[in-house]
């Protein structure tokens, strides 16, 4: 029985087709780019773009490929620079607020305990630092008001729940300056004003 011939071709022309499918591919990619990073604190739209190229020069027919860019897979940075009024619960006290500000060199200044005339009884200093999907690390150190003093030393992760509120938990360790020590668990809320 006599050999049934290729439609195809032979290996040259397979190979022909398999370059020009590469090449089609190829065009393929570079005609439908990513969008760029958006660096902004709140979320993207979702927008959808339409590409059409012809996959190789045997087969005419184009193709559309459809790329979506959504929130979810947007690059958003959330930042927590700003002033926020924050509410703060330690396991040992009845809940207390104050003022926190997340400052661009990543420092911060926390103001707490407003007195009778309305200024805080002390204030803290740190650095805080924020990482993917909004995840927030802060540390910072107060003095011990009251009878017993000392120095607080604080450290909360948390995340930024939207552009305008975050919750954060840690510890509080405190050293007393008559040699004593403790550590206490720490819940902050935090709404930004500004």
């Amino acid at each position: 029985m006599p050999k049934k011939q290729s439609t195809t071709g032979g290996p040259t022309a397979r190979r022909a087709v398999g370059v020009a499918l590469a090449a089609g591919f190829l065009t393929l990619a570079v005609a439908a780019p990513q969008p760029a990073l958006a660096l902004t604190a709140e979320p993207t739209a979702t927008t959808t773009k339409s590409v059409t190229t012809t996959k190789s020069a045997t087969a005419t027919t184009p193709t559309t490929v459809t790329t979506a860019t959504t929130a979810s897979t947007a690059a958003t940075v959330p930042s927590p620079v700003g002033t926020w009024s924050v509410t703060t619960q330690e396991s040992d006290h009845p809940a207390s607020t104050g003022t926190l500000f997340f400052y661009a060199d990543h420092t911060l200044r926390l103001e707490a305990h407003p007195g009778p005339d309305g200024k805080p009884v002390f204030i803290g200093t740190g650095e805080w630092g924020s990482g993917f999907g909004g995840t927030l690390h802060y540390e910072f150190t107060h003095p011990l008001p009251g009878t017993r003093t000392g120095t607080a030393y604080v450290e909360l992760d948390g995340v930024l729940t939207s552009s305008t509120t975050f919750s954060a938990c840690g510890l509080t360790k405190r050293v007393y300056d008559d040699g004593g020590t403790e550590t206490v668990t720490i819940v902050m809320t935090g709404t930004k004003t500004a």
